[in-house]
C-alpha cells in the first residue's frame, strides 16, 4: 500500500488560542514532518480552512471569538477529506455532535498527550493513503 504523502499545498490546520500550547503542538507536528498552519481564533481558523483545505484539523473548542464547533460544522458541510481531532479541557459528552461522526478523527482531553496525538495523526495518514489508493471502505 502506498503511503499518503501530503503535497506541498497540503496542511494540518491547528486552531488553538493558547499561544504556548499552539507553539509546542506546531513544532511537534513540524518535527514529525507535517506542514502545519495555525490560527488562534475561530475567524482565522475558518479563513485558513478555506484557503488551505487541510487534510487534518486539530481544533480547540473554546476560542475567544466563538465555539470550535462552528468550524467543525463547516468541515461537515464542506464534505471534503478533512478530518478533525478535537482538543478540549471540557470533556462533556453532550458537546460531541452526533452528526460529525464521519469527520471526527479523535476527541482529546487537555493536556494533550503527544504520543496519543501522534497515534491519531498517523492513523489518519494511513486512512488518507487508503482513500488515495482508491479503496472504497476505509476503517474508522
Amino acid at each position: 500500500m502506498s503511503h499518503f504523502e501530503p503535497s506541498a499545498s497540503s496542511h494540518i490546520l491547528l486552531v488553538e488560542d493558547n499561544t504556548s500550547l499552539c507553539k509546542c503542538l506546531k513544532q511537534f507536528l513540524v518535527d514529525h514532518g507535517y506542514q502545519t498552519v495555525t490560527a488562534d481564533t475561530l475567524k482565522k481558523g475558518l479563513e485558513l480552512l478555506g484557503e488551505h483545505r487541510p487534510w487534518l484539523c486539530l481544533l480547540d473548542l473554546n476560542l475567544p471569538d466563538g465555539s470550535g464547533l462552528e468550524l467543525l460544522n463547516k468541515v461537515v458541510s464542506n464534505g471534503d477529506r478533512c478530518r478533525v481531532i478535537v482538543m478540549t479541557a471540557f470533556d462533556l459528552p453532550h458537546l460531541r455532535p452526533a452528526h460529525a461522526g464521519g469527520v471526527l478523527a479523535g476527541w482529546m482531553n487537555k493536556p494533550v498527550d503527544p504520543l496519543k496525538l501522534m497515534q491519531i495523526v498517523k492513523a489518519e495518514e494511513s486512512r488518507q493513503s487508503a482513500m488515495m489508493a482508491g479503496l472504497r471502505t476505509v476503517p474508522e
